[in-house]
């Protein structure tokens, strides 16, 4: 696995993973609570890491809006990916999170900057790690 890469086994992309942790996942918010993320945590689960993905109603905006503001999240967390990995290989723990806006909406918020993003996520991913 790459140190800052974010590869096809780094992500959630089936719809019965999506459903399971929507329903069974905790959900933590960012201090300026722009962001949601809902995760689930398995211990002892044989291939330990973190998978992610970022999920946008059609209500928050645009096409162009929503891929804008999936983008910045997925290489927000590339860059920040590692407050969580240490933490599942020592302790042999699968987690999967999805992110998405909560109060950030194409309305409110014309133009999203990785910068504002980025502060939002690391919030997450500390809350996140502090949790488990």
């Amino acid at each position: 696995m790459k140190k800052f890469g974010l590869s096809e086994k780094e992500r959630v992309k089936s719809k019965k993973e999506i459903q399971l942790i929507f329903s069974s996942g905790k959900n933590q918010f960012s201090s300026d609570k722009k962001i949601k993320a809902t995760y689930t945590a398995e211990k002892n689960s044989l291939p330990p890491g973190v998978k992610i993905a970022a999920a946008v109603s059609r209500k928050a905006g645009i096409a162009v809006w929503r891929n804008r503001f999936k983008r910045l999240v997925k290489e927000s967390y590339r860059k920040n990916k590692y407050m969580l990995l240490d933490i599942s290989e020592k302790d042999h723990l699968n987690i999967k999170i999805i992110f998405s806006p909560f109060l950030l909406n194409q309305k409110n918020n014309k133009i999203i900057k990785l910068q504002e993003i980025t502060s939002a996520v690391v919030d997450v991913l500390i809350k996140i790690k502090s949790s488990i």
